[in-house]
């Protein structure tokens, strides 16, 4: 695509055009964000779960204008920022227009260990006694402690 003598207009064949490129455009404030984070150091691929951990951790989840602003800091398309956010169960994929979650997630182990000691029964308690605006109660994938089932993460 180039832009045609109209200015700021970009076209690709016929047409009246578009004012910006297809896709998810970059915002401004997540870009400083994400460039605030990572610092002066340099941008590597192979430190990208590391990157995610960081936006998390400050923001609380992984917006998608977030993630779009990781994918142009390190020059890796969104697909593999988007790939390696929702792989991984602990990282909270928030987008437009959904609802952040709450400041603290239960994640409540449902491995065959753990739910045969009790883990659906816990679930249910912790979700009955607890405001769910304010705590998020989730069953996740096993996390390697089955000597001491049921068991569950904070945060």
């Amino acid at each position: 695509m180039a832009l045609d003598e109209r200015q700021g207009v970009w076209k690709s064949g016929k047409g009246k055009g578009r004012h910006t490129p297809k896709g998810r455009q970059l915002e401004d404030h997540a870009w400083d964000g994400v460039r605030g984070l990572l610092g002066d150091g340099p941008r590597r691929r192979d430190l990208l779960i590391e990157y995610l951990h960081l936006v998390q951790d400050k923001f609380g989840h992984l917006s998608a204008a977030h993630l779009r602003a990781l994918a142009e800091e390190l020059r890796i398309s969104q697909a593999e920022v988007y790939e390696v956010a929702t792989f991984y169960a602990h990282f909270d994929v928030v987008k437009e227009g959904e609802t952040p979650p709450p400041a603290l997630t239960i994640r409540v182990c449902d491995s065959l260990s753990c739910e045969l000691a009790g883990a659906q029964q816990l679930k249910s308690a912790l979700e009955e006694g607890h405001d769910p605006a304010q705590v998020r109660v989730l069953r996740a994938p096993c996390m390697g402690r089955c000597d001491t089932a049921p068991v569950l993460e904070l945060g």
